[in-house]
């Protein structure tokens, strides 16, 4: 979603981040032990900074949605993974539509997608309900310069996490990229800091097509 709307949207997506909303520093890290070995974590942990089956831990980000102004280029961590993980809704956070052929997705063609696409597209955008995915396509001015597909989706079967992959150093924890896709059961979780679900679209149904103006 870049930066760069022709007109104001009419509602600013759920997930968006805000620019008064802050990322906690880095040092807030520290290594973390169990019986497999060293983890990212927490000097302070809590029980809600660590989600899914591994357990991957989560960059937390003051929550103050509606605060400063929206960046359209970047999703809040905590606000991507509710809506993704209970398929919320991307722009209002309600319930995402849903009826017998699956739940409703916009998805384009990305570099790490298969050449089954959409089948088995990877996709950090969560769903949206019938409402604002009408306004999304007549607002968002990246789906307006993007050829697009509407999709409907019986199995959107949570693939991963996105994230920085942090290596253990003498002095503790050093980080290179950013955003690194790490799929779920991947050791190399247990050193990333995550920023965003991901689902693989399964089991698709193409119901509109959209080409870039």
């Amino acid at each position: 979603m870049p930066e760069c709307a022709a007109r104001k949207p009419s509602v600013v997506p759920y997930v968006l981040s805000w620019s008064d909303e802050r990322v906690v520093p880095e040092g807030a890290l520290t290594v973390k032990w169990d019986v497999v070995g060293p983890k990212l974590g927490y000097k302070e942990e809590r029980v809600t900074d660590r989600v899914g089956r591994d357990q991957v831990l989560w960059a937390r980000m003051t929550n103050q949605p509606g605060k400063g102004r929206p960046v359209y280029d970047s999703m809040h961590p905590g606000r991507q993974y509710y809506a993704m993980r209970w398929m919320k809704c991307q722009v209002c956070g309600e319930p995402a539509s849903r009826d017998k052929d699956g739940w409703l997705f916009l998805d384009w063609r990305k570099e790490h997608d298969p050449p089954t696409w959409p089948e088995g597209s990877v996709t950090a955008m969560p769903p949206l309900c019938d409402a604002h995915a009408r306004a999304s396509m007549a607002e968002c001015p990246h789906l307006r310069s993007t050829e697009f597909l509407i999709l409907r989706v019986r199995a959107p079967r949570i693939w991963g996490y996105s994230g920085a992959p942090y290596q253990l150093a003498s002095d503790g924890w050093s980080v290179g990229e950013h955003d690194a896709l790490c799929p779920v059961g991947e050791p190399s979780l247990r050193a990333v800091l995550g920023s965003r679900l991901y689902r693989e679209l399964c089991n698709v149904t193409v119901v509109g097509r959209t080409f870039a103006t």
